[in-house]
């Protein structure tokens, strides 16, 4: 599990030996271990904290409520640690390494992620029908596997109230996002390929393909009902070799002094390189003959790419990457108590709670009490959404905050960007260039403008203010680039920044 220290150090470090809230309250005493729960104990019986009768018990190491963003509004983001995990946070005492490999297992509901995710980490997750992934859950590998995070989210066509469907068609597309910014790979997890199958995968390729994702992808073929090994060679021929033009490939396992050969298959897809697993039912011959040498071969992957190494603080960047989108989410302008308000005078982000373990908005996160005085929220009615239920954009120049698509590349002296901005007149964009970052923000008019009363039958392309920050991993100087437009394009080519150094003696 030592690849929840960073998250428990960064999370939760704060906690232990005391913590000073802003404005000079007093100081906490270490965090209650006596619940899954972890709340500060504090000196004073002034502040107000809601423990809950039954504390929740669950399998999983970390989870992040992400149940609803409207619970931003009262006590946002609850996060909980497993029953093991919360005995570890008495042994943090300084920052670990915090590099790892972050693996997102996704794919619709019930199709077996909670099974792969207990052959891959060696532990008890929760199966069937009756059991929901609760927000953004993560599991750490443990033995041999100790440096590598497995995010779980919640599954989609998971059926809700009625009245509650935007919200929760905007939370799971939020969760989508959020799991696949994170990881280094994905894994997506399919039974019987159906068409819903092929849309979703397509749809995630073509996420990571237009936000100039680098991501490794692995689809497993979780043939669950599948016992004989004839049955499930048809199925492979059928859905795996034809259907996705999967080509036969090995693996060469070295462990102990003794190779074995690991059958996987590989396609490519959209320009990606994907790899297929088989996964058949637990306990038959096909199981016998697949999946321990599946889960061996997924591990080796994971365990030897160290070029996908990245940060494990896996809370802090969500929080990061949130922040990005909030503004998406909501209308910029909504009344309360008869006034009108402008979101841009108040920026909608959210930060960790000074002394709970909870994810709010940052002008609460001194509140003692998070269900007092609601902060009203507006779901914006122009979110757009592709197939598999991905943000696509805003459909409103109100609402803006729309990111177009980019390239971006590296040489040894520059650093160029390409951005599509059609449908921009000259002058409706402007390029910023920063030592480490990039600007491109802008306005395409609305095109129902020109028309009389139009009843609009499709509307996909985002219209409005968009703004896209591009952060660069070198510096570069800006008094060396220059940014051109070019068939509806922004072509920026930055130099990059010389090291300086000076000496005295």
């Amino acid at each position: 599990m030592a690849a929840l220290l960073p998250i428990l150090h960064n999370t939760f470090g704060k906690f232990r030996g005391g913590y000073k809230p802003l404005g000079n309250k007093q100081e906490t005493n270490a965090a209650s271990l006596d619940s899954t729960y972890i709340y500060p104990t504090p000196k004073e019986s002034s502040y107000i904290y809601e423990i809950p009768a039954e504390p929740l018990v669950t399998p999983y190491d970390i989870i992040i409520r992400i149940n609803s963003i409207n619970a931003l509004s009262t006590t946002g983001w609850d996060i909980i640690l497993g029953k093991n995990t919360k005995d570890d946070i008495s042994k943090i005492s300084t920052p670990v390494d915090n590099r790892g490999v972050i693996v997102s297992v996704v794919g619709s509901y019930n199709r077996g992620k909670s099974f792969l995710l207990n052959q891959l980490c060696n532990t008890q997750l929760p199966n069937g029908n009756l059991v929901h992934t609760e927000g953004i859950s993560i599991t750490a590998g443990r033995n041999l596997a100790e440096n590598i995070i497995f995010i779980d989210t919640a599954g989609t066509d998971t059926p809700t109230a009625r009245d509650k469907l935007d919200d929760k068609k905007a939370t799971e597309a939020l969760l989508r996002e959020i799991a696949l910014n994170l990881c280094s790979y994905i894994v997506i997890v399919v039974n019987r390929l159906r068409a819903t199958d092929q849309s979703y995968i397509q749809q995630v390729l073509k996420h990571c393909e237009n936000f100039n994702s680098n991501k490794n992808i692995i689809i497993v073929h979780n043939l669950m009902d599948v016992q004989s090994n004839n049955d499930a060679d048809k199925i492979i021929k059928e859905e795996v070799e034809l259907l996705n033009d999967a080509k036969p490939d090995i693996m060469k396992l070295q462990v102990n002094n003794e190779s074995s050969d690991i059958s996987f298959y590989h396609s490519k897809q959209n320009g990606i390189t994907i790899r297929h697993f088989i996964f058949a039912r637990d306990g038959f011959e096909a199981g016998e003959k697949w999946n321990r040498k599946s889960i061996n071969g997924i591990m080796n992957i994971l365990q030897t790419a160290q070029d996908c190494r990245r940060n494990l603080d896996v809370i802090n960047e969500m929080i990061n990457f949130v922040n990005t989108k909030l503004p998406q989410l909501f209308t910029n302008n909504r009344e309360q108590d008869n006034h009108l308000i402008d979101n841009n005078s108040q920026k909608i982000q959210v930060q960790m709670h000074v002394r709970k373990p909870h994810i709010v908005l940052t002008h609460r996160r001194e509140l003692e009490d998070l269900k007092q005085n609601p902060y009203p929220l507006i779901l914006s009615q122009k979110l757009l959404y592709d197939d598999a239920g991905y943000f696509i954009g805003i459909g409103s120049k109100d609402n803006g905050q729309w990111q177009p698509i980019y390239n971006l590349y590296e040489t040894d002296k520059e650093i160029h960007a390409i951005v599509e901005i059609a449908g921009f007149k000259q002058g409706d964009s402007r390029v910023e260039i920063l030592e480490d970052a990039i600007i491109v923000e802008g306005n395409r008019d609305d095109f129902k403008k020109p028309l009389m009363n139009p009843e609009v039958h499709h509307e996909k392309i985002p219209m409005g203010k968009f703004k896209i920050e591009i952060r660069l991993k070198s510096r570069v100087d800006p008094n060396n680039s220059r940014a051109n437009r070019e068939e509806g394009l922004w072509k920026i080519i930055c130099g990059k920044k010389e090291p300086a150094s000076k000496t005295f003696e």
